[in-house]
């Protein structure tokens, strides 16, 4: 194998890396607003329009569109089943893109979904642990 048999593997190997981070970031920013959505016991349409919205114009999302659909209903189970053991899950999805430029995305989109009705206190107890698990401070977002 020549050299260009190489950089042909590690420009793959890049890609692949690229796209595991969008997938953290997909998974943070999916289980973010299902977290926030059901802060307050349920978990409104209104709340998961905006996330819909928030997806379809992320171009870096459009790799997932077939998995968004299959997470977000994997999600809701959970929630559904345990909330406190989805929570549980989102801290750590949240936590895999802590300190990164996503972090930042993912606050402010969980933020528009708690602000659709207005910030209630269950929504702003949940802002809190969100933006503790991203390692971020929410009143520079709010």
């Amino acid at each position: 194998m020549g050299f260009l048999g190489f950089g042909k593997k590690a420009r793959k190997a890049v890609q692949e890396v690229k796209k595991m981070e969008n997938r953290d970031a997909v998974e943070a920013t999916v289980w973010g607003a299902y977290s926030i959505s059901y802060a307050d016991g349920t978990c409104d349409a209104k709340e998961i329009a905006v996330l819909e919205k928030t997806i379809s114009a992320l171009p870096a999302f459009a790799p997932f569109a077939g998995e968004i659909a299959q997470m977000s209903s994997n999600i809701r189970a959970r929630y559904e089943a345990s909330p406190r053991s989805a929570n549980a899950q989102a801290i750590r999805e949240l936590a895999d893109v802590a300190g990164t430029p996503d972090a930042v995305d993912v606050l402010c989109l969980c933020i528009d979904i708690a602000d659709n009705d207005g910030i209630g206190a269950e929504e702003e107890a949940a802002l809190k642990k969100i933006a503790q698990a991203l390692q971020l401070p929410l009143d520079q977002y709010l």
